[in-house]
């Protein structure tokens, strides 16, 4: 019972506060849209850069103390130039290391650390859900089948991994082109960094399957995906956006105090239940 009232005090503070923010009239922020022509790819991020921008320089600042500093702060790193989307991108981060902590310990589904999962998130508000699914599951496909390929061959590990990434490279070209043609523009405009991070989190699904288990290296990676398209969906909540664009300090308060609760939870969590419920029916 001591656990339960832990749970549900530290969901209240942290769904209360984020509401209690929808009172100010302010216009929901906007991820900048990539779309298919070249004049619109090019105009919509400066639009909803000028908007994001304005938000910031319209909201009134008392004078400059404690629990004002970080939008003082905010302010000067947009006059030198920082774009507002950057600054919501990092302080987006620690709601998705939350979120990592919750799922793993309430939930107990656990994937690949803290690092990966809050990075793909930022990768798929970058490539899209469906375009970075697919992305992932073609770099995953051929790192596998390239390695099955190059088994009868007697390598060394590296020299054997990097023809593996020169097959990847080649595949992923050929994904981004064929992309516009599945319907996923997005991924044709899509920056190196994504892919990096998608080849890394293949890199893990290798290196796991080859120290446990194929089935642990499948559920670890799921349980990742799962983790970061949560945090994904997130991070585009305007909602939460504005939180953090025009209250940082108490966002980041919100965060430490949520995941101080979360980390003094010792119950059971939810797969448990349902792990050992043919042991609790007896009862």
């Amino acid at each position: 019972m001591k656990n339960l009232k832990v749970v549900v005090l530290a969901v209240l503070l942290f769904l209360g506060s984020t509401f209690a923010v929808n009172a100010i009239d302010k216009p929901p922020l906007q991820w900048p849209a990539v779309t298919a022509g070249p004049a619109s790819s090019e105009t919509a991020p400066a639009n909803s850069r000028d908007s994001l921008v304005q938000i910031i320089q319209n909201q009134h600042l008392a004078p400059l103390g404690p629990t004002n500093f970080l939008r003082y702060l905010i302010r000067s790193a947009i006059n030198q130039g920082v774009t507002p989307n950057t600054i919501i991108f990092l302080f987006l981060l620690p709601l998705v290391g939350a979120l990592v902590g919750v799922l793993q310990y309430l939930v107990g589904l656990s994937g690949f650390g803290l690092f990966i999962p809050a990075m793909l998130a930022v990768t798929f508000l970058a490539t899209g859900i469906a375009g970075g699914l697919f992305l992932f599951a073609t770099i995953v496909f051929v790192n596998s089948l390239v390695g099955r390929w190059l088994r009868p061959i007697r390598l060394h590990y590296w020299p054997r991994r990097a023809i593996v990434l020169t097959f990847t490279a080649l595949a992923t070209f050929g994904a981004l082109i064929l992309a516009p043609y599945l319907g996923l523009a997005t991924l044709a405009r899509v920056s190196i960094f994504p892919i990096l991070f998608f080849v890394l989190l293949a890199e893990e699904f290798a290196r796991t399957q080859l120290g446990k288990s194929k089935q642990a290296a499948m559920r670890l990676t799921l349980a990742t995906l799962v983790l970061a398209i949560l945090g994904a969906i997130l991070m585009k909540w305007a909602l939460l956006q504005r939180l953090v664009l025009l209250n940082p300090e108490l966002a980041l308060l919100l965060i430490l105090i949520f995941n101080v609760l979360i980390g003094r939870y010792s119950g059971f969590r939810l797969l448990e239940y349902r792990r050992f419920y043919s042991i609790w029916s007896r009862h």
